[in-house]
């Protein structure tokens, strides 16, 4: 199965990338990035991967796998994977996971 981001997610990796080589350098930056793209690769191979989640109660069939210290958001239709948002750790899921995010993919 292969992934599509959303724009959301798309926005949010380059924040995420932009932040981690701002504040913690290059090699930083190339480690979280590769541990992102592992996880995505992950996620798509197997979406009910050991360690994700279901988590309806934020929209239906949204499941959350961590890697590091943020959380991909995404759901399974049309026989691929559809990433809305990746999250940090301390973010409010609540209010920032919505099918607005996945109405673009």
């Amino acid at each position: 199965m292969n992934y599509v981001l959303s724009s959301q997610a798309d926005a949010d990796l380059e924040g995420i990338y932009e932040y981690t080589l701002t504040t913690w350098g290059r090699d930083q930056f190339l480690i979280y990035r590769r541990a992102i793209e592992e996880a995505l690769n992950a996620v798509a191979a197997n979406p009910m991967l050991p360690g994700s989640k279901a988590r309806d109660d934020l929209l239906e069939n949204v499941r959350l796998y961590r890697v590091e210290h943020h959380y991909i958001a995404y759901r399974v239709r049309r026989r691929r994977v559809e990433v809305g948002r990746i999250l940090h750790e301390c973010m409010h899921f609540e209010a920032l996971v919505s099918e607005e995010q996945f109405e673009s993919l």
